[in-house]
């Protein structure tokens, strides 16, 4: 039998959930950044290796569960992926500021943003069990 813990003040939910949406933001960040790997194989040819991805994926998973801890409210429980896609497009669309293109316009930044949203969207679409 699984125990939830429900004694938290609602402060503490906030506290909460702003550290889950500082981990999300700074998760894509991360991702971006580290999406464009390639790795030199023994012979010396290089291959594209965008696990940034997978971690998009899994992580966005964990926060949007863990987000689930804190309320029962889908809305409110979003929040981390919230933060996660308006970081992508924030990354996405700030060329114009700095001139350097982050998230660039290949088919590994559109795997990126499908994984992020899926890993984030799951756990808030699956039904609770309630116990």
């Amino acid at each position: 039998m699984r125990y939830v813990n429900k004694d938290f003040s609602r402060a503490e939910a906030a506290f909460g959930l702003f550290w889950l949406a500082l981990g999300a933001l700074l998760s894509v960040l991360l991702e971006v950044v580290y999406l464009g790997t390639w790795i030199t194989l023994p012979g010396g040819k290089a291959i594209a290796f965008p696990y940034p991805i997978l971690i998009a994926l899994l992580f966005n998973a964990v926060l949007s569960k863990t987000a689930r801890l804190w309320t029962d409210r889908i809305a409110i429980a979003a929040l981390p992926l919230w933060v996660w896609i308006l970081g992508f497009c924030g990354l996405t669309f700030t060329t114009a500021l700095s001139g350097d293109i982050l998230v660039g316009p290949n088919p590994r930044s559109l795997l990126l943003l499908l994984a992020g949203l899926a890993g984030g969207a799951w756990p808030l679409l699956k039904p609770q069990v309630a116990q």
